[in-house]
C-alpha cells in the first residue's frame, strides 16, 4: 500500500522537549518584567473603573436627569443576585426556574453567594428580578464595587498577554485604559461580571498556552467556561495550536470545572437546566433582533432560541481553528484569530445584547496595541463606534449590517500582518507587518 511521504522527515531534529513535555522552539519572553510603576498603573485603571462606575450609578440620575429619587443600577444584576441567593440557600434546582434569566453555568453566582449572604445578614435592601422595588437598594453599596472590580481580571490578563507578545511599556499602558473602557459598559450598564471574568480567564489561558504551560491553560480555560459559555468559540483554536496529541489532556482539564457544574444543575432540575443552557432564550422585543431571528425557533412568551445561526457560527469557528493549524507559530496571528472567532459569535446571533461585542473589542485592542499608532487609533475608534452602534435600534437588517461592517473594519485594522508560509522548510509561519513581530512568542506545538 502506498503512503504519502511525510514532509517532516526532512526537517532537522526538533529541540529538546521542555519540562512540560511540549517540543518546539523556546518561547521568546519579554525581558521586561512588570515593574511597580506598571502595577500602579493597572491598579489606577481598575480604581478608575470602580469610581466612575459607582459615580455614574449614584449621581447620573440626579445630576444629569434631575431625578434624584433613584439610582441607576443595572437591572440584570438582580437576576444574578437572586441566582446567587439560591446557591447560598442550597437550591441549585431553582436557579433556572425562578425568573433569574440565567442561561449559562452558575460559576459566577457561586463566587457571589458569600457576598449576597453577607448582604442578607446586614439586612440590606435589594430588588426582586422582574418586579419594581426600592429605587435605592442599599445592597448596591456592597455588590456594586465588587462587581466593578471584576475589571481587574481582563486588565491584568490583557497586560500579561501584551507582555508575552513583546508590546512596549507605553503601548501596554494605553492598552490597559482601552480594556478598562471596553469592559465598563458591560459592568456598569449591564451588570454582567461573568462575561468579563470569562474573558479574563480565557486571555490568561492564551498566555499559558503561549508559554507552553498546558496544564495551567486547561484549568484556566475551564474556569472561563464555568463563567460564560461563549468561550466555546475559542476551543477549536486552542486545539489547533496544541495539536491532536496534546488536546485530549487539555480538554480533559478544561472540562472538569464546567462539567461538575453541569452535573450539579442537571441532576436536580434537568428540564429547566437543559432549556436554559441549550435553547438560551432571548427576547427580540427587548433586545436587538438580527436577520438570523427569521430562522430562530419560537419558544413562546415572545422568546426565541439561539437557532441555527449559532450553529453556523460555531462551524465557522472550527474553520478558524483549521486556519490556526497553519499559523500556530505566529502568536499575534493566533490572538487575532481568537478575536475573529469571538466576532463570529456576534455576527450569527439571532438576538444581540450590546455587551456581546466586548470580548472581540478587547482582543482586537491587544493585537493592535503594538501596531503603528494610526492603526491602533483606528481600532480604538472602531471599538468605540461598535459599542455605540449596538445600543441603537434601527431595522434588524440595518442593525446587523452596521455592526458587521464596523466589526470587520476593526478586525482588518487589527490584523498584525500578512500571514504567509516562510521560505524555510520547517513549516513555521512568519508574521509580516508588525513592528515587533520578531519578539512575539512562537508556540511551535507539534500536531
Amino acid at each position: 500500500m502506498s503512503t504519502v511521504p511525510d514532509v517532516r522527515e526532512s526537517v532537522p531534529p526538533a529541540p529538546a522537549a521542555s519540562a512540560s513535555g511540549v517540543q518546539g522552539p523556546s518561547p521568546v519572553r519579554d525581558p521586561r518584567s512588570r515593574t511597580k510603576a506598571d502595577l500602579a498603573w493597572l491598579v489606577a485603571v481598575i480604581g478608575l473603573v470602580i469610581l466612575t462606575g459607582m459615580a455614574y450609578s449614584l449621581w447620573w440620575p440626579a445630576v444629569v436627569r434631575h431625578h434624584p429619587y433613584y439610582w441607576l443600577v443595572p437591572g440584570d444584576i438582580w437576576g444574578t443576585i437572586r441566582a446567587a441567593h439560591w446557591v447560598d440557600w442550597g437550591g441549585l434546582s431553582f436557579i433556572y426556574s425562578s425568573n433569574t434569566a440565567l442561561v449559562t453555568l452558575p460559576g459566577f453566582h457561586i463566587l457571589l453567594a458569600p457576598v449576597v449572604a453577607l448582604s442578607s445578614h446586614l439586612s440590606l435592601s435589594e430588588v426582586a428580578p422582574g418586579i419594581p422595588g426600592t429605587p435605592k437598594p442599599t445592597e448596591w453599596f456592597l455588590v456594586g464595587p465588587l462587581l466593578l472590580a471584576c475589571a481587574a481580571l481582563p486588565v491584568f490578563a490583557g497586560d500579561a498577554l501584551a507582555r508575552s507578545l513583546g508590546t512596549s511599556t507605553w503601548a501596554r499602558r494605553a492598552l490597559a485604559l482601552g480594556i478598562g473602557a471596553a469592559v465598563w459598559p458591560t459592568l456598569v450598564m449591564w451588570g454582567h461580571g461573568e462575561d468579563v471574568l470569562a474573558l479574563g480567564f480565557a486571555v490568561y489561558a492564551v498566555v499559558a498556552l503561549l508559554n507552553r504551560r498546558l496544564g495551567a491553560c486547561g484549568w484556566l480555560l475551564g474556569a472561563a467556561l464555568a463563567m460564560q459559555l461563549y468561550i466555546v468559540a475559542l476551543i477549536p483554536l486552542f486545539i489547533a495550536v496544541v495539536g491532536r496529541r496534546k488536546s485530549a489532556a487539555l480538554l480533559a482539564r478544561a472540562a472538569i470545572l464546567p462539567g461538575s457544574l453541569l452535573v450539579a444543575v442537571l441532576i436536580p432540575n434537568f428540564r429547566a437546566s437543559m432549556h436554559a443552557l441549550a435553547d438560551q432564550p432571548n427576547f427580540p422585543t427587548v433586545d436587538h433582533a438580527t436577520p438570523w431571528l427569521l430562522l430562530a425557533p419560537k419558544l413562546g412568551h415572545h422568546a426565541v432560541a439561539a437557532g441555527p445561526g449559532r450553529i453556523i457560527g460555531l462551524l465557522l469557528c472550527v474553520a478558524v481553528g483549521v486556519l490556526g493549524v497553519r499559523h500556530r507559530s505566529d502568536a499575534r496571528g493566533i490572538v487575532w484569530l481568537g478575536a475573529v472567532a469571538l466576532g463570529l459569535r456576534c455576527l450569527f446571533e439571532s438576538v444581540m445584547d450590546p455587551y456581546y461585542v466586548m470580548p472581540v473589542i478587547v482582543l482586537a485592542l491587544v493585537v493592535a496595541s503594538d501596531l503603528p499608532l494610526i492603526r491602533f487609533a483606528g481600532v480604538v475608534a472602531g471599538g468605540a463606534g461598535l459599542t455605540v452602534l449596538t445600543y441603537f435600534r434601527p431595522d434588524m437588517w440595518v442593525y446587523w449590517s452596521e455592526m458587521t461592517g464596523v466589526m470587520l473594519a476593526m478586525l482588518v485594522l487589527a490584523q498584525p500582518g500578512v500571514l504567509r508560509l516562510s521560505t524555510r522548510n520547517d513549516g513555521r509561519i512568519d508574521s509580516v507587518g508588525s513592528r515587533h513581530h520578531d519578539r512575539a512568542t512562537a508556540v511551535g506545538v507539534p500536531v
